[in-house]
């Protein structure tokens, strides 16, 4: 008897219905009927919050997806026309991730390159104070040692007396629910009103439409003492033993801050900021630079070239060279923020030959993948400098220079950086904290004036008036 023919037809479509996967059957949530969504990839979505409002959790920075983590790790980025809205928590969350994995992975590559078998030490404070193991390097250390969901405290690391590194720290600094002095909140409103801060506020127009989302929020913000902040920072400092490896100074940083309102109950010990009646500010920061002892052309361009190609591929439409904006996202704006930054009055010189250094820049999912980045390019930016000069020779002369300009580096410290006279103005200081970064050795000689035509004089001649290096 031959079947009929419609049966073939039926158990064919009951075999491609069985083959089929879940996602063929099922739709995703939420809506999919655009024809852009259709044509896209089926890789989950970043996220990123387009602006701030009062209503919602301020803590600053990042999805927490598995695709978020693995984007931000190969430099993926999906556009802009299916993104939705995430917390400045989750931001500032990834961020605080970020910066403690980090620090563990990049101590194990200066460790490895130093060679010495010298090891950095581990102090932990705060919520980091009960766990002082010395290796960070078994997985994830944020969700048991004070990172993500826990309060305020830091893991300081120093290495002294190795083959490259003759002194070297690396800071990681997390504070949550902290309240601003109101000599603190005068100097924040100072750098707001100027337009921004000498590290990397833009004075001039600004195409980036990421910052241009922030400004009427960011305008509405009175910023006082009382009010509350979160903040969080990685620093790497670096002085090395030999005067033809220039000493390396870094950091990347996320906080936020509001108007504290003691009659709201709604805290949320997760939040970045506090919340407010009305408005809440975050941002991100950071950059590195290089001081040298002794001049090679090279190196400082090599340098400066690595960092102007991160800057170029975040922010590619905002450094043309026929334009002079000031645009805080570009590297000619970044570089002159730095030269104006590490610069000792007094003398009339500047402390190094720069490199890029931002502050108050909206947190965003942009702005924190380039602060990732940026961090990511720290050591392949020196290492080779590193790796060229290491095993150069050097006289007891040039040693003595070495340790005059690192007098230069303490005076500015103590004089002139933000970071170190804020520290210091706490009540309760963590003193060695705070001037860890200092040299391990310094000179000071009276009115020392390098020999003509000299190697030196050539240094304070360019430090005197900052070149363009790329």
């Amino acid at each position: 008897m031959s079947l009929p023919p419609i049966l073939p037809l039926l158990v064919l479509l009951v075999l491609l219905v069985q083959s089929c996967t879940p996602l063929a059957i099922f739709p995703r949530e939420g809506p999919t009927s655009s024809s852009s969504s259709s044509r896209k990839s089926s890789r989950p979505r970043r996220v990123y919050r387009s602006s701030y409002s009062s209503h919602a959790s301020t803590r600053a920075v990042v999805s927490t997806s598995e695709y978020a983590s693995s984007a931000i790790a190969s430099g993926v980025d999906d556009g802009g026309d299916d993104i939705i809205t995430t917390t400045p928590d989750e931001i500032f969350d990834e961020f605080v991730i970020f910066a403690s994995n980090f620090q563990a992975r990049m101590i194990d590559e200066i460790e490895r390159v130093d060679g010495s078998g010298m090891c950095f030490t581990r102090d932990g404070w705060g919520s980091f104070a009960n766990d002082d193991r010395d290796d960070d390097r078994d997985g994830d250390t944020t969700t048991t040692r004070g990172g993500v969901g826990g309060g305020t405290g830091g893991i300081t690391r120093v290495m002294e007396g190795g083959n490259v590194i003759e002194k070297g720290a690396c800071s990681l600094t997390i504070v949550r629910d902290g309240v601003l002095t109101s000599d603190r909140a005068t100097a924040m409103r100072g750098r707001r009103s100027r337009g921004g801060s000498s590290r990397g506020r833009s004075r001039g127009s600004r195409r980036s439409s990421e910052r241009d989302d922030h400004d009427d929020d960011e305008d509405d913000v009175v910023i006082a003492g009382g009010d509350a902040y979160s903040a969080a920072a990685l620093s790497v400092v670096l002085h090395t033993r030999n005067p033809h490896v220039p000493t390396f100074r870094s950091d990347a940083h996320g906080g936020g801050g509001g108007e504290n309102d003691d009659d709201d109950d709604d805290d949320d010990d997760s939040s970045v900021v506090e919340r407010s009646r009305s408005s809440t500010l975050a941002w991100f920061g950071g950059g590195s630079d290089l001081t040298p002892y002794y001049l090679v052309d090279r190196d400082v361009i090599d340098f400066h070239a690595h960092l102007k190609g991160i800057c170029d591929r975040h922010f590619p439409d905002n450094d043309d060279d026929d334009d002079d904006d000031d645009d805080t996202l570009s590297y000619r704006a970044m570089k002159r923020s730095c030269d104006e930054y590490f610069y000792l009055p007094a003398r009339a010189e500047h402390r190094g030959t720069g490199g890029i250094f931002f502050d108050d820049v909206p947190a965003t999912r942009k702005s924190l993948d380039f602060v990732m980045d940026v961090a990511r390019g720290w050591m392949p930016s020196w290492l080779p400098i590193v790796s060229r000069n290491r095993d150069r020779g050097y006289t007891i002369e040039q040693r003595h220079w070495q340790c005059l300009r690192r007098g230069r580096y303490l005076e500015f410290n103590l004089l002139y950086d933000r970071g170190v006279r804020f520290g210091l103005a706490n009540a309760n200081p963590r003193v060695e904290g705070v001037m860890v970064s200092a040299p391990p050795m310094i000179a000071y000689d009276y009115n020392h004036v390098p020999s003509p035509g000299s190697e030196e004089e050539r240094l304070v001649e360019v430090l005197k008036k900052p070149r363009d290096w790329v």
